[in-house]
């Protein structure tokens, strides 16, 4: 005879297989179907993360000026809102300088190119070897540049669209994250209520567990995160302004914060716009660019990430960098971010479900 929890197992395992199948037979229909969901989802998604974020701020201002609630909600925002501007108002004129500096060197860049060629490749039998290939090819390569031309220009359309639908979300998100902070309270219990009334009480208390302890891991590590970047971004400011003498550093050194929020890959991104506009300086500045930006990821690897984050996720490099491939490829920007965290989480479930099973086998 069935008993409830066979009947349990049975379900599970027969939902493990379809997945299996769906994975095997259509890989890119699953990881479709899976965007297509976080899509749909985007907008609780965000709202979930901007309450989160400005959920600090808010219960400063209650703890401190006894207001209301929505009130208090409202100053939080308006705050962000006007550092936003603030930041937009500094770093724009910075941005279109750099590319003005970039534009502007373009040539110089084509020079020392050809000179490089002309010292090192023209002399040698390659070209030989390349340049009867190319004529050869040359209609098939003129054809793939039309064909990439025109295809590029056909998805402005639908790249504007997608500007116009992550303006949609983050408006959704911040209004539906003002609900939640404003019956956060109200939201919980009710949460709560439908749970005990579905579930054993057991069962109840881990679920309200792990809750938890995904709201502990996300809010420490994506706090952690942001300041230990903003600190990398100061110290690049400091020196890239005084010590290197560079220009348009604001930008550069907002480019250094943004990139080192991504572990591990962030670094390299960051290094890449620092290093090219230190090499309008000569290639000796952007020697000394590489070798500070190294010595300052040192720095941040193993001192200030530590201090400022301290061993929030517990994972190893491996498990760091393969939730970061696959978050990026699933779910792009917005899985890099995530991706630590969600294996965090992950990674614990299985920690705890592994303990627990030794200890039943150490048991018995």
């Amino acid at each position: 005879m069935l008993s409830k929890e066979n009947i349990k197992f049975y379900i599970f395992i027969a939902f493990i297989t379809i997945i299996i199948y769906k994975v095997v037979d259509s890989p890119n229909k699953l990881l479709s179907d899976i965007g297509g969901l976080v899509n749909f989802l985007s907008p609780f998604l965000l709202a979930i993360l901007f309450a989160l974020l400005v959920n600090p701020m808010m219960m400063f201002f209650e703890k401190r000026f006894k207001l209301y609630r929505l009130l208090n909600i409202l100053i939080s925002y308006i705050i962000i809102f006007i550092l936003i501007i603030i930041g937009g108002k500094l770093f724009i004129p910075s941005i279109i300088n750099t590319l003005d500096t970039l534009i502007n060197e373009i040539p110089h860049y084509v020079t020392m190119l050809e000179q490089f060629l002309n010292k090192y490749f023209y002399q040698s039998d390659v070209l030989d070897v390349i340049v009867p290939h190319v004529k050869d090819n040359l209609n098939v390569i003129l054809k793939e540049f039309i064909d990439l031309f025109s295809k590029t220009s056909s998805d402005i359309i639908f790249h504007i669209f997608n500007v116009t639908s992550l303006l949609f979300n983050v408006i959704m998100g911040i209004i539906l994250s003002i609900y939640m902070l404003n019956d956060k309270e109200k939201i919980a219990l009710a949460c709560k209520k439908i749970l005990y009334a579905a579930t054993t009480k057991k069962k109840s208390d881990n679920i309200i567990n792990f809750f938890i302890m995904c709201h502990d891991i996300f809010y420490h590590y994506i706090i952690g995160r942001i300041l230990d970047s903003a600190i990398i971004g100061v110290i690049a400011f400091i020196v890239l302004k005084f010590i290197l003498k560079m220009n348009n550093v604001l930008f550069l050194s907002f480019i250094i914060f943004l990139t080192n929020i991504i572990p591990y890959f962030g670094p390299f991104l960051g290094a890449i716009p620092t290093v090219a506009m230190a090499l309008v300086h000569g290639p000796i500045k952007g020697l000394w660019v590489i070798i500070f930006i190294f010595i300052l990821q040192q720095i941040d690897g193993n001192v200030i990430g530590p201090k400022v984050m301290g061993d929030q996720v517990g994972l190893s490099p491996l498990w760091i960098i393969s939730a970061v491939l696959i978050g990026g490829s699933l779910f792009g920007l917005i899985g890099v971010f995530l991706s630590v965290p969600v294996a965090a989480v992950i990674k614990s479930c299985i920690d705890k479900y592994v303990e627990k099973r030794l200890y039943i086998k150490d048991s018995k």
